[in-house]
């Protein structure tokens, strides 16, 4: 698990292979807390003391919860399936609760009590986070500035008064396109199938068939989990696929190409516009 503090912030990307009835625990600082669950089937609970925050039995992908943390207690965690645990946890230290959230702060610590009250967040943000790259302090500022706006969303939740389960919150958090559970499993199970095989991912029908939804709602709901069109997703985890083969493997620049699927001819302009130099450049990198 990575670590990034700044602003008063702790933030926590985590990411872990899983296998069904494993368990782990995890010690739980003061604050005010907003906890989010990209990939994975957790169930949570803590150590049985009275004053504890009461958190969601079970988590599925899609999840968000903020509570407060009057003092430190452990978690405890069992997965339910095998699999990729990937999540977003973000602590407020206390002495920056009022500074950073000013009133909102104080309401949000006093009427969070012992309940784990389920916010809606935006997953693309969350997945975004979690593939952030790059290094020190440019890195830190990207990640502070997503997680601020991950806070403005469980303000604005505060706001509008909403709680609910966090089945509901799931509905919620994708504005006009509502995913259920068994929704978010299936565009999970979309994304495996893509990353699989990036030189040649099946055509959006295909891919909407193989996990068991129409293409429209294939597409809306990728767009709205993990922030991109669906090819617009593929594109970018070619030429990030590419990058790493040209720096961290030492392919040359054709072959790279054609392991990810372009054609040479067309490769160099696409690797400059995602990533903001020449591909020849990458080479000096090794």
């Amino acid at each position: 698990m990575e670590t990034v503090t700044a602003a008063g912030l702790e933030i926590y990307l985590y990411r872990s292979r899983i296998r069904q009835g494993e368990c782990w625990s995890s010690v739980v600082a003061p604050g005010l807390w907003l906890g989010t669950l990209a990939a994975g089937r957790v169930a949570v609970g803590g150590a049985g003391e009275a004053d504890e925050p009461a958190a969601p039995a079970d988590w599925v992908p899609g999840m968000a919860a903020r509570f407060w943390a009057a003092r430190g207690f452990e978690s405890r965690h069992t997965a339910r399936a095998d699999g990729t645990i990937a999540g977003v946890f973000l602590r407020v230290l206390p002495e920056a609760v009022e500074d950073l959230l000013g009133p909102d702060g104080a309401r949000l610590a006093g009427g969070a009590g012992r309940e784990a009250a389920s916010v809606p967040v935006s997953m693309g943000l969350v997945w975004r986070m979690l593939g952030t790259t790059g290094t020190g302090t440019a890195r830190r500022l990207h990640l502070t500035a997503a997680a601020l706006h991950l806070l403005g969303h469980v303000v604005e939740a505060g706001d509008a008064g909403g709680t609910g389960s966090g089945r509901d919150a799931v509905a919620r958090s994708r504005g006009d396109v509502v995913l259920s559970p068994g929704d978010i499993e299936r565009l999970h199970a979309a994304r495996d199938l893509l990353l699989r095989d990036l030189a040649a991912p099946p055509p959006v029908p295909d891919l909407a068939r193989a996990v068991g939804l129409n293409a429209r709602k294939l597409g809306r709901g990728f767009q709205a989990l993990f922030g991109s069109p669906v090819y617009a997703f593929v594109k970018n985890r070619r030429l990030d696929e590419a990058r790493r083969l040209i720096e961290d493997e030492g392919l040359g620049i054709a072959e790279a190409a054609w392991r990810v699927g372009y054609s040479p001819a067309h490769f160099s302009t696409a690797f400059r516009k995602r990533h903001g130099l020449p591909p020849g450049a990458a080479c000096g990198r090794r």
